[in-house]
């Protein structure tokens, strides 16, 4: 729960009226796709509302690649 901004707009997607980010499952180094609901924002940032908790690690590159369940490294996390 709570509200965050996040600057990453542009690696959220929108599809069938839906709003939805990459999230990363620590544990497993797996992603979900994870609906999220926004609040305001600017050109810079935008404010979601809902989906997403604080430690939760949003993908924010190569998020048109991804499936669900597909393993990703987390870059500077060590391996």
């Amino acid at each position: 729960g709570g509200s965050y901004t996040h600057p990453e707009l542009s690696r959220m997607l929108y599809a069938d009226g839906k709003t939805a980010v990459w999230v990363v499952d620590k544990a497993s180094s797996t992603v979900s796709l994870r609906n999220v609901e926004l609040g305001g924002g600017d050109a810079n940032s935008v404010q979601v509302t809902s989906g997403v908790n604080p430690g939760d690690v949003v993908v924010t590159a190569g998020v048109q690649a991804l499936r669900p369940g597909q393993k990703v490294s987390l870059l500077g996390a060590a391996q």
